[in-house]
């Protein structure tokens, strides 16, 4: 049956909040295979019978709603596998317990006057690096300015101020580094974070180590761990 060109079925998705009670909610509105079925059954229920659903038309919405069974199934096999895959990585993570572990970051942690290191590795020899230290709203704290520093890696400490000299609260810090040579150009500049782990953690970006001094770090980022 046809309607100014639409066909009913697509008409009865159009109206589906007054013709056929689907179950939706304002954060999706995604058909479930079982919407689709409902759809279809409305749709055989309400055709005119002088004008029936096209043979075609009839197979192709079948293989549709196939096709969906078959991916929601899919879907869920995927999501099992997900999760047994974050659950053996978490084993396996207990095995970083009470070791020290070195990986890719660029978090701090200020506690009084103790304040955890971190180090950095350029690519190549920097005529200048530049330090920017943020706080946990994003907002920058300090600056701090280098030159001439050789290709490698290199132990920094923060010593815990602002730029007027104040020693900032306690917490979470975050350090990047931009680095360039003497013609202007980028050097690679990456950081790297130590400490204990204390506890693990299974999150939606993975197996997180929580370190003794109130830092995370991914499992994923891990580079070295001591025996």
């Amino acid at each position: 049956m046809t309607i100014e060109g639409t066909s009913y079925y697509d008409s009865l998705l159009q109206t589906q909040n007054t013709s056929v009670a689907v179950t939706t909610d304002e954060k999706s509105t995604s058909l479930t295979s079982d919407d689709f079925l409902t759809l279809l059954v409305t749709e055989l229920e309400y055709q005119d019978p002088t004008e029936p659903m096209n043979n075609a038309e009839m197979v192709n919405q079948l293989t549709q709603y196939s096709q969906l069974d078959e991916l929601a199934e899919m879907n869920d096999k995927f999501d099992t596998l997900t999760a047994s895959m974050n659950a053996m990585t978490a084993t396996n993570g207990l095995e970083y317990l009470g070791k020290q572990v070195e990986a890719n970051g660029y978090t701090v942690n200020k506690s009084g006057d103790d304040i955890s290191s971190l180090s950095i590795e350029l690519g190549a020899y920097a005529e200048s690096m530049t330090v920017n230290i943020y706080d946990e709203n994003g907002s920058i704290v300090n600056t701090e300015n280098f030159i001439q520093t050789d290709a490698g890696t290199h132990s920094y400490t923060w010593d815990g101020t602002d730029f007027n000299g104040n020693t900032v609260d306690d917490g979470n810090y975050y350090v990047l580094v931009s680095a360039e040579n003497s013609s202007g150009a980028t050097v690679d500049a990456n950081t790297t974070t130590t400490g204990t782990v204390t506890g693990i953690s299974t999150t939606s970006d993975g197996v997180v180590f929580n370190l003794d001094d109130g830092r995370t770090v991914n499992m994923a980022d891990v580079t070295y761990a001591t025996t």
